[in-house]
């Protein structure tokens, strides 16, 4: 059971006439909250969706709004409040239970726009915009790890901020990886120097086998970026695959649509026995003005229903068009 309630606002006028301008402006926003009421009994929540062997869960718990998405995160030091970073580097996971890292339902939808007139010819605009609502991105999470995206380039070499280190031994599996001064030729035995190094911020520690978190101190473990990237953003949730870097919150701002009409005058459609004839030229899903997703389109979705709009599946690509139209009455 559901229960639904909000509000929508909704403000248009004319803000400017004079002789043959005109000036027309029109706005809407939506506010709902929706709320689950009862699920059947016996049952903590309700599974929607489930994804990549369980790593991320699409759920509904009864007081909370439907599509809360729940995922793997790292373990964080009760003292420092940091995420716990394991002897090789990487973040360490909690994969005792998942947590809440986002709920699917916008917080509010609306758009606005406008209309310039100036005798026969007409310039309209149209804006629509989307606040909350998380989305899980799943080509960001798999080209993230492939390196095919910008986002995955800091640290990969000095210049974007990669720390300069060598492998104990040239051991560049298990090798101990060890600081060395930026532009240095090799390391002091010889060894091959690289500068694709990054130090994650956060704690060192393990869970011991009474299943205790035991935390070690700052982190100061060097980490290769090609390996950071590569299994922090793979395939199935563990150590030290996670997915909650990839869910994000689906915010945006879209310019949707710029038409730009011509009314001819009625001395020139009376002619033809036409009592009126608009040409029009049009671009639809032009840009993105803001959005807080990165690389992808936020409505790249697998489907229409709300579940697989939460999922940016990859299968799907909008596309802007343009076109022209030609309305005529008789």
């Amino acid at each position: 059971e559901l229960k639904n309630s909000g509000v929508e606002i909704v403000v248009n006028g004319t803000p400017y006439r004079s002789g043959d301008w005109e000036v027309n402006l029109n706005a809407n926003v939506a506010f709902q909250r929706n709320e689950v009421v009862k699920l059947n009994g016996g049952t903590d929540y309700l599974l929607h969706a489930e994804h990549d062997n369980n790593s991320v869960h699409l759920r509904s718990y009864v007081g909370q709004p439907m599509g809360d998405i729940y995922t793997y995160v790292p373990y964080v030091d009760p003292e420092t409040g940091k995420k716990v970073v394991d002897a090789n580097g990487f973040y360490l996971n909690d994969m005792t239970t998942m947590k809440k890292v986002g709920n699917a339902m916008p917080k509010a939808v609306g758009g606005f726009g406008g209309s310039l007139t100036w005798k026969g010819l007409s310039l309209d605009v149209v804006l629509d915009f989307r606040i909350g609502g998380a989305v899980l991105n799943m080509p960001y999470q798999y080209m993230m790890g492939r390196g095919n995206l910008v986002e995955s380039l800091p640290y990969r070499d000095a210049e974007r901020g990669g720390i300069s280190y060598y492998f104990e031994g040239n051991d560049n599996i298990n090798g101990k990886r060890i600081a060395i001064p930026a532009g240095s030729g090799s390391g002091p035995g010889g060894e091959k120097v690289y500068d694709n190094g990054m130090i994650l911020d956060g704690v060192n520690g393990y869970v011991n086998s009474d299943g205790v978190l035991v935390t070690t101190g700052e982190n100061q473990t060097i980490l290769p970026a090609d390996r950071y990237y590569n299994w922090t953003y793979n395939w199935g949730a563990g150590d030290p695959t996670r997915y909650d870097e990839s869910i994000f919150d689906n915010s945006y701002l879209k310019l949707r649509e710029i038409t730009l009409s011509y009314q001819l005058p009625k001395n020139i459609t009376q002619k033809f026995a036409c009592k009126g004839l608009t040409l029009s030229v049009f671009a639809r899903n032009l840009a993105f003005l803001y959005k807080n997703l990165p690389a992808f389109d936020a409505e790249a979705t697998d489907g229409t229903s709300w579940m697989s709009q939460t999922v940016i599946g990859g299968s799907t690509a909008t596309s802007r068009s343009f076109g022209f139209s030609l309305r005529m009455q008789f």
